[in-house]
């Protein structure tokens, strides 16, 4: 069963104490991409994951989807678990996951476990869903090459959103499976600070914009009207010295910024 999965996590600046989150996987093969080109961590992360087939380390943060695309091309086996070190799953979750797609062979590309949820149907083994979250899923490799991959014009945020959107557009499914569990503590797979703050916030806006215009009807009166409510607050925040605040409104200006760029180029 685990012969023909291989986990791939990818890595930015991501706090030791995580390490521990990643215990369970020590039995399957793994595969590791750190985009903050941390020594210290693959020497600690190593003593704890002895079936590490290939680390990979990089002074460049090229963000989720190209690290994800680039790991799945290293994957030899059918499947492969994406996993963060916020995300806690036992091995039995993961080869839940595996039994999901069996079960739906034809049409299943993606299974993903139950989310820091409680409640569930227990008549049921699985339930359709229309979306995938990048924070942990399984995947069959060759039906994830079929419809291209992540989108790499993402840096990260909204591209498993699109990426659901083209599963659609194949005749794919995507199942939640109603016996594997996962916790996932959001965005605390890399550290705290002003620095990755930015990128989250100035991320998050952009892939919002990009998602509209690749797949709805981007209109442009909503960046018109993010740009300036976003320079409003910056101002007022800098009068009442609400630094944090700051940096979240400068950060979506860059995103907005960062969009436009992209526009005008393509």
């Amino acid at each position: 069963m685990k012969s023909d999965i291989t986990i791939i996590i990818l890595l930015y600046k991501t706090p030791f104490k995580l390490i521990e989150n990643l215990k369970n996987l020590k039995r399957f093969n793994i595969i590791i991409l750190d985009q903050s080109n941390d020594y210290n961590f693959k020497r600690r992360l190593s003593k704890v994951l002895p079936n590490i087939k290939n680390y990979t380390l990089s002074k460049q943060n090229k963000g989720f989807a190209k690290g994800v695309n680039y790991l799945v091309k290293k994957v030899k086996s059918k499947y492969f678990f994406c996993t963060q070190p916020d995300v806690i799953i036992d091995e039995k979750s993961i080869l839940q996951l595996k039994k999901t797609i069996l079960r739906n062979k034809k049409n299943a590309i993606i299974a993903i476990p139950l989310i820091n949820k409680k409640k569930i149907n227990k008549s049921l083994k699985e339930i359709e869903v229309q979306n995938m979250t990048g924070a942990s899923f399984l995947c069959d490799k060759k039906k994830f090459f079929e419809i291209g991959r992540f989108d790499e014009d993402f840096f990260f945020y909204w591209e498993d959103v699109e990426l659901s959107k083209r599963i659609k557009k194949y005749k794919y499914k995507i199942f939640e499976s109603q016996n594997s569990r996962a916790i996932h503590n959001n965005s605390k797979s890399s550290g705290r600070g002003f620095k990755i703050e930015f990128i989250r916030n100035e991320n998050f806006i952009f892939g919002e914009l990009l998602y509209d215009y690749k797949i709805n009807k981007l209109r442009y009166i909503k960046i018109i009207r993010k740009l300036f409510q976003n320079l409003l607050f910056f101002n007022l925040n800098i009068i009442f010295f609400k630094f944090k605040k700051v940096n979240i409104n400068l950060s979506r200006l860059f995103g907005i910024l960062k969009f436009l760029i992209y526009r005008i180029k393509n």
